[in-house]
């Protein structure tokens, strides 16, 4: 039976709320094991490791997901083997050539500054990066396959949960940083294992549609009439290389405050922001998983040139991700004291920061999936000029406001990041592609997403004040309120109309 949006949604959803949770409790550990300074030092590993994969994968893993999904679609079956070594044959040199760079600068001869535990955590860790890559590709190919499901479960249930046990073992063992290094690292090699056996379990066996049979990657071949023509290796890495670059453009906009405030502030001020950062990205996690669940689908309407399709699926991702996605936002900053206690009592300077960065993840979660729809309908470039933009942004304003303002300069340069990114995203697929919401669509619960929680927050703050026993009477309030609500409203907000669609969907 074919996987429908919805079903694939409702699972994923799931294993992400999971995997943010477990990301959350694994910087919890880390955190109240070996302080600021230890944790500020962790998140800089963290940092590298995320950039390098970035870096080896170079954008093949979205490759996999766009073209295998619209090869998919046109019945073109016997070109996925291909695709597959398309992506794996390159990333693995660059992969090879990166571990061994990082092997070579960590020797003692080429760093004699380099200090004795992150050296350790180098060597340590810089093999894994390769088993990363080709984990990480193995994603892009089951998102491809329209496992959606399996891979959400791999990355957002599997591996956080192999990892919180491995920080575990290694803040009980001694808490270094090599032991941390190394407990992030290695439940890669599992999962990766994991994932290799599913591609290959679900890879379709069946002959390929008649209108595409013969030689797949001879563009003669194929009839005129095909809308998604045939890959080669050149069309492959022309995506993906731009995507490659847009993908460490992201990584870096990710971690290159934690980064410049570990370099100026210290590693104590960097585990303070790395907290915050580890919080609003349990939000942003949400974003992630709109555009992990509809890109194959986008990417299958666009290729049969179905446009009401790829409307009705950016329409349903952007009340999602409102719904869902201001509440969070919205509690985040009224409660950051709170929140912030749990990684220890130091971490709570870092709260006022929430109100900064928040703003503007609200204005992302308003634009919907903009990202995937840039991705899935080719135009990798512009995500790229895009991304580069905000970079060039968060750059200039970190080391600009860093030094003047501290941890608010730095929150200051992520939101305006976050703004210019998501404001160029908008502007091409709305005004370009033409694919965005009418207003109708998408105010309600817009309404209800910035009403139900303002309230709430106002009068239990007022109450009780900021505290952990006004913080669960929030949550228990709110919850079974809003979620009346939204029910209440279902037809306004579109949920009437959704759940028509999903069960539809699930009895085919």
């Amino acid at each position: 039976m074919a996987r429908s949006l919805a079903r694939s949604g409702a699972f994923s959803s799931l294993y992400v709320m999971y995997g943010s949770a477990a990301a959350f409790v694994a910087t919890l550990i880390v955190s109240n094991g070996v302080g600021e300074a230890g944790a500020g030092a962790f998140f800089q590993v963290m940092a590298f490791f995320a950039i390098a994969t970035s870096l080896c994968v170079f954008g093949a893993d979205t490759g996999l997901v766009r073209t295998m999904s619209a090869q998919r679609a046109v019945g073109r079956y016997s070109s996925l083997p291909q695709l597959m070594r398309f992506a794996f044959g390159p990333a693995t040199v660059i992969a090879l050539v990166l571990a061994i760079a990082a092997l070579l600068c960590a020797l003692p001869a080429v760093t004699p500054g380099l200090g004795a535990d992150v050296r350790t955590a180098v060597l340590v860790s810089a093999p894994f990066v390769v088993v990363a890559a080709w984990m990480t590709l193995c994603f892009g190919a089951l998102r491809g396959l329209g496992h959606t499901v399996e891979f959400t479960f791999l990355q957002s249930a599997l591996l956080p949960t192999l990892r919180i046990g491995a920080v575990l073992l290694a803040v009980a063992f001694s808490g270094a940083i090599a032991y941390l290094a190394l407990a992030w690292a290695v439940p890669l090699l599992v999962v990766f294992v994991v994932a290799a056996l599913w591609v290959r379990k679900y890879m379709p066996q069946q002959e390929d549609l008649p209108s595409y049979q013969a030689r797949h990657l001879a563009v003669e071949q194929v009839p005129t009439s095909a809308v998604a023509t045939p890959e080669s290796a050149r069309s492959f890495w022309a995506f993906s290389s731009a995507r490659g670059a847009s993908a460490m453009v992201e990584a870096v906009l990710e971690w290159v405050d934690v980064l410049l405030i570990g370099l100026f502030l210290g590693p104590a001020a960097s585990g303070i922001y790395g907290a915050v950062n580890r919080c609003v990205r349990v939000g942003a996690m949400v974003e992630h998983t709109a555009r992990v669940v509809t890109g194959p689908d986008i990417s299958a309407a666009i290729a049969t040139g179905d446009q009401p399709r790829a409307h009705q699926i950016f329409v349903s991702a952007t009340r999602i991700l409102i719904a869902v996605g201001w509440p969070f936002f919205i509690t985040l900053a009224a409660f950051g004291p709170v929140l912030l206690g749990f990684f220890g009592e130091g971490f709570t300077a870092g709260a006022p920061l929430f109100y900064i960065i928040g703003a503007a993840m609200l204005v992302q979660m308003a634009a919907g999936g903009v990202q995937s729809v840039l991705l899935m309908s080719g135009r990798a470039r512009w995500q790229l000029y895009n991304k580069l933009s905000a970079l060039l942004v968060a750059l200039v304003l970190n080391l600009t406001f860093i030094p003047l303002w501290g941890l608010a300069g730095a929150a200051t340069a992520w939101a305006a990041a976050v703004l210019t990114d998501c404001g160029l995203a908008t502007a091409q697929v709305y005004g370009k592609l033409g694919i965005r919401p009418r207003p109708g669509e998408i105010l309600p619960v817009m309404a209800l997403a910035a009403l139900t929680p303002g309230v709430g927050v106002a009068a239990i703050i007022t109450l009780w004040g900021q505290s952990l026993v006004a913080l669960a009477i929030y949550a228990l309030l709110l919850v079974p309120i809003y979620l009346a609500l939204i029910y209440r409203f279902r037809r306004a907000v579109g949920l009437e109309a959704l759940v028509a669609s999903i069960t539809r969907k699930l009895r085919r």
